[in-house]
């Protein structure tokens, strides 16, 4: 299935660009997706999304086709999803 990625704020200057597309089996979840975008991304994109006890940071939000979605709910994603990472945002 092809699901189609966002990112905004930190999230994206880290990936390089605002958006990408990534395949993933039939069936996978929101928590496979995560997983193998931090394997995809890299050790500074995953220390972003995950702590150092692999636990997700839920400062960062998660939005699938515009409704946010907690980590734990864990949903199955379907072909054409949209997920959207968003990081905290800080500035003065």
């Amino acid at each position: 299935m092809n699901i189609k990625l966002r990112f905004t704020a930190q999230i994206k200057d880290v990936v390089g660009n605002g958006a990408d597309t990534i395949v993933v089996n039939d069936g996978a979840k929101l928590q496979d997706l995560l997983k193998k975008i931090a394997g995809k991304y890299g050790e500074k994109f995953e220390s972003i999304l995950f702590d150092e006890n692999n636990g997700y940071r839920h400062s960062n939000l998660i939005v699938i086709n515009q409704s946010q979605i907690s980590y734990e709910d864990n949903v199955t994603l379907t072909e054409g999803d949209e997920v959207t990472l968003m990081s905290p945002i800080s500035g003065g």
